[in-house]
């Protein structure tokens, strides 16, 4: 699994290295998800919910991680150290200052992957409001748009055929692209919340309507989140594909 990572990442990397563009490194032999710290809000609604996440990773593939997330300011230089960062929340937070709008469209354009969930579990909640409004700062150009279930995220490891989390405020998921590859993606359901388990083995939220099953799928999400920014489109092979299709109508009827 580590060379596989390796030899993705080179071939995604290896036009931009050639023009001596700053570009995401990271050690993927030990995989940390650090946790962006912002102005405003509540940026650790789901304290648990990365490390939670991690142990899953651990579980269920071969990627080594480093247990315990971290936090950065996206000032930090380090940033560019992560493949993936998290972005959590269940508040309006204060709008991004232009220097770290710049930064972050930089991380994003040359390597990074963002993923950003909605802690609140409340539809057109003030978080909502607040991603919204820095995702336009961000890519006034490119706006979010619902990500299709033929999307690689929906197989980089499980083949899913739905979108869960804690609550289920939409059915899908929303993103920004550049250039085909999917760089930011945004969840309106409480991931973390779903994800945090307590030291002790036990989770710390319930989940709504959908029990553990739901909860299942949102860790199964998770885990392909993960996989696809790490891996990208390694899986989207069109010879492939009807058969996959034909496997999800199957075994994840509507």
């Amino acid at each position: 699994m580590r060379k596989l990572l390796s030899i993705c990442i080179l071939v995604l990397f290896f036009s931009a290295w050639s023009e001596n563009i700053t570009l995401v490194e990271a050690d993927y032999s030990s995989l940390t998800l650090p946790r962006i710290m912002y102005q405003g809000g509540n940026d650790n609604a789901r304290p648990a919910a990365l490390r939670s996440l991690l142990a899953q990773v651990t579980r269920r593939t071969s990627i080594e991680v480093n247990r315990e997330p971290i936090a950065l300011n996206i000032s930090d230089p380090n940033l560019f150290h992560h493949p993936f960062v998290y972005m959590g929340g269940d508040e309006a937070f204060d709008s991004f200052p232009e220097k770290d709008l710049k930064v972050l469209r930089h991380y994003l354009s040359y390597g990074g992957f963002l993923f950003i969930d909605d802690n609140s579990a409340e539809a057109d909640s003030e978080f909502d409001a607040s991603v919204r409004s820095l995702v336009s700062a961000l890519f006034p150009q490119n706006p979010l748009q619902k990500i299709s279930r033929s999307h690689s995220i929906f197989r980089s490891f499980y083949l899913l055929n739905s979108v869960s989390g804690r609550s289920i405020i939409k059915p899908y998921l929303e993103g920004i692209s550049i250039k085909g590859r999917t760089v930011l993606v945004y969840s309106s359901n409480d991931q973390g919340g779903a994800w945090s388990r307590s030291k002790l083995g036990q989770w710390n939220h319930e989940v709504i309507a959908g029990g553990h099953r739901q909860r299942q799928f949102s860790i199964r999400l998770g885990v392909n989140i993960i996989m696809y920014a790490l891996t990208l489109d390694y899986k989207k092979d069109m010879v492939h594909l009807p058969i996959i299709l034909e496997r999800l109508r199957r075994y994840n009827p509507k």
